[in-house]
């Protein structure tokens, strides 16, 4: 008999934009599944044939039906679906305390975003296990004695991605960055003002921030208190006050949308978190990777474990490191070339999702 899993997953806001009420939830998920390209949708695509599986995106039900709604419905579907397993990437204490109560279901949680010591005990009491890429949540979870198991996130392989020097050749220069700002990415935020200074980019961010504090605080606020005049605000470019991305600024996408504008440029910039800073590789690396771009990257520990520097990215120290990598590899178009060719190669065959999905096989075993 198949063993049944249920997985709930996370998305963003910014995600949800063409989903619609006047469709049922199965065919709003159904549309987003197509372009839900991350590695755990991935896994659930790929383990149809052996589990009976059943999918729930919480924040796009909630978008849909109902901060009190789509609690319910995610509450009947575990009750009427009975699975063996869940399992949850969506950090959410609403939906911990429903997972909580069913002591008789194994559940596994993912995490890597920046938690504390007692958020990881909370989920402890929550989870069966846990598991991640980031060592400083396993050396939390150690303490603790809350089963782990360690594994890497990936990106799927493109299909006739083509990559060879006559389209690689062709592909626009400008510098390709997407992802998220926030209290955590501090860094990020200067090395990207940096770069619109100094060189054309193509940026895709969420959550724009401000360069103080405060003025975040605030302007969350007005979120909650005024969320159509505060997001006015924001389409307008008058908010953030302080941060002049917000002239370069497009919105963000994900998915098959997002890796199909990325294997249209040569060059991606990453920069991990502070939190992931020497302690996990973020989904971006992948995802550059994937599409054959070649990749200018923080120095991170994890990474340097696995990725060889000028070999499959290139690691940079500073703000003029980077900027003089950055000019040498745009003059020399065929080194570029080369080293995009090694790590997508690379990728394919060590860390794509049909890769990394018999590690998690092993993990549900």
């Amino acid at each position: 008999v198949k063993r049944k899993i249920l997985f709930i997953l996370n998305s963003y806001n910014f995600m949800s934009k063409k989903l619609s009420n006047k469709f049922s939830l199965k065919k709003n998920f159904d549309y987003f599944n197509k372009k839900d390209k991350s590695w755990v949708n991935i896994f659930y695509n790929s383990l149809k044939k052996d589990y009976i599986l059943h999918k729930n995106y919480p924040n796009l039900s909630k978008i849909l039906l109902g901060e009190k709604q789509y609690l319910e419905v995610l509450n009947k579907k575990i009750e009427d679906f009975k699975p063996d397993l869940i399992f949850v990437s969506i950090d959410s204490d609403k939906i911990h305390k429903i997972v909580k109560k069913y002591k008789n279901i194994k559940k596994i949680i993912w995490i890597s975003h920046k938690v504390n010591s007692q958020k990881i005990f909370d989920l402890k009491n929550s989870y069966n296990y846990l598991i991640t890429d980031n060592d400083f949540l396993i050396s939390e979870s150690k303490k603790i004695k809350f089963k782990f198991f360690k594994m890497l996130i990936s990106s799927p392989s493109i299909l006739n991605l083509n990559l060879n020097f006559k389209n690689f050749k062709k592909r626009s220069d400008k510098l390709y960055f997407s992802g998220s700002l926030g209290n955590d990415f501090k860094k990020r935020l200067n090395y990207l003002i940096y770069l619109s200074e100094n060189f054309q980019i193509k940026l895709r961010i969420r959550n724009l921030v401000e360069k103080f504090k405060i003025l975040n605080y605030l302007n969350s606020f007005f979120l909650k208190l005024i969320p159509n005049t505060a997001n006015f605000l924001y389409k307008r470019k008058i908010l953030p006050l302080t941060n002049k991305l917000k002239y370069i600024n497009n919105d963000e996408i994900f998915g098959k949308d997002m890796l199909d504008e990325l294997k249209n440029y040569k060059f991606c910039i990453n920069i991990h978190s502070d939190f992931d800073q020497d302690n996990s590789i973020n989904s971006r690396v992948f995802e550059a990777l994937s599409c054959g771009c070649l990749l200018f990257t923080d120095e991170n520990k994890a990474m340097k474990r696995i990725f060889k520097k000028n070999k499959h990215v290139i690691y940079f120290k500073s703000k003029s490191d980077l900027r003089d990598k950055i000019i040498y590899y745009k003059k020399n178009i065929g080194i570029s070339y080369k080293i995009a060719k090694e790590s997508n190669d690379f990728f394919i065959k060590n860390h794509q999702s049909k890769a990394r999905i018999k590690q998690f096989k092993k993990i549900l075993k």
